[in-house]
């Protein structure tokens, strides 16, 4: 009877390898997607703001400075920025477009 040892070289280890190759994929992209729910309202950082309305920093600051968006300050350091208070600031100046064709 012949033993059969798990080599890194054995199919079954390659395969293992593999599925977790998978799960720590997904994982990092669930992670990089999550956005908690706090009071049943989904709340965005600063740089994903900056990234969904692809402005500056600067420009989120001066855009806070002028109460023009909506933002939770947590903390000294720390604000957050309502996910439905950006949605509605969008369709409020939302400028509809002409057919002068």
């Amino acid at each position: 009877m012949a033993l059969d040892y798990l080599t890194a070289d054995t199919q079954e280890v390659k395969d293992a390898r593999a599925c977790i190759a998978e799960i720590e994929r997904v994982l990092q992209t669930a992670e990089r997607n999550y956005r908690p729910v706090i009071c049943g309202e989904r709340y965005m950082t600063g740089d994903e703001v900056c990234e969904y309305l692809h402005i500056s920093p600067r420009t989120l600051q001066t855009l806070r400075d002028m109460r023009r968006i909506p933002f939770t300050s947590v903390g000294e350091r720390l604000i957050i920025y309502p996910e439905s208070g950006i949605h509605e600031v969008l369709k409020e100046n939302l400028r509809l477009v002409k057919e002068s064709f």
